[in-house]
C-alpha cells in the first residue's frame, strides 16, 4: 500500500505551529525566528514533506528554478555540464529547466529565454560556443534575465566562466604520461565558431 504524501496541515500539527507559519517558512524563512524555522524543517523531515511547486505555480508563485541552455545532452561534455548545474542546483532547492535548441542563432536562443521567462525564470546559464555578438544581443535584449554563459571570449561584456582548454589539455596529458604512455593520439571534434574555442 502506498504511503500518503505529507501535507502542510501535517506538517503544521507535527511542528506545533500554525498552517501560515509553514507557509511562511517555506516562501519567505527571513521573517520566521531560527527556532520555530527549524521546528518545521525537522517537521517537513520526518513527514517526508516535499511542497507542491505546482500548486505554487497556479496560486501566481514562481517556483526557485534557473534555466539551462545548452547542446545536446547525447555529447559527453554537455552532459557532465548538465549534470553539475543540476547536482549544484538541487543542493540551493533550486530547480534546472533544460534547453536544446537545434540551431544555435538568435531566434533559437531568444526563443529558448522567452520559454524560460513564461515559467517565471528569472536566471539561466548559457552553455553554448558563441559569438561575443550575440550573447552581448541576449543580454541586452533580456534585461529582466540574469544570463550567465560558459566558455564565451575574453573580450565579450557579459557575465561569464571560462574553461582553460590548455590546462585542461595539460593534465589529461599528465596522467596519460603519469600513466606510462609515451605516444598520444588526438581526435578533434568540428572545428568551432566561436574564436574562444578556437584557441
Amino acid at each position: 500500500m502506498q504511503r500518503r504524501l505529507a501535507t502542510l496541515d501535517d506538517v503544521a500539527r507535527e511542528a506545533g505551529v500554525s498552517q501560515q507559519t509553514v507557509s511562511r517558512v517555506l516562501n519567505n524563512p527571513d521573517v520566521v525566528s531560527e527556532r520555530t524555522r527549524d521546528k518545521v524543517i525537522r517537521a517537513m523531515q520526518a513527514l517526508r514533506y516535499v511542497p507542491n511547486r505546482s500548486a505554487q505555480l497556479l496560486a501566481g508563485k514562481s517556483a526557485p528554478s534557473i534555466g539551462l541552455i545548452t547542446a545536446s545532452l547525447t555529447l559527453h561534455a554537455p552532459s557532465q555540464i548538465a549534470a553539475a548545474v543540476k547536482s549544484y542546483a538541487g543542493l540551493q532547492q533550486l530547480e534546472v529547466s533544460i534547453a536544446m535548441p537545434v540551431q544555435v542563432d538568435y531566434p533559437s536562443l531568444q526563443a529558448r529565454l522567452n520559454e524560460f521567462r513564461a515559467q517565471h525564470i528569472r536566471g539561466a546559464i548559457i552553455s553554448l560556443p558563441l559569438e561575443s555578438s550575440l550573447a552581448e544581443r541576449l543580454v541586452v535584449e533580456n534585461p529582466d534575465i540574469a544570463c550567465m554563459f560558459l566558455d564565451v571570449s575574453p573580450e565579450t561584456d557579459v557575465c561569464c566562466v571560462r574553461f582553460d582548454h590548455r590546462d585542461g589539455c595539460g593534465a589529461c596529458v599528465r596522467h596519460l604520461w603519469d600513466a606510462g604512455h609515451r605516444e598520444f593520439g588526438l581526435l578533434p571534434g568540428r572545428r568551432a565558431r566561436s574564436p574562444r574555442a578556437c584557441d
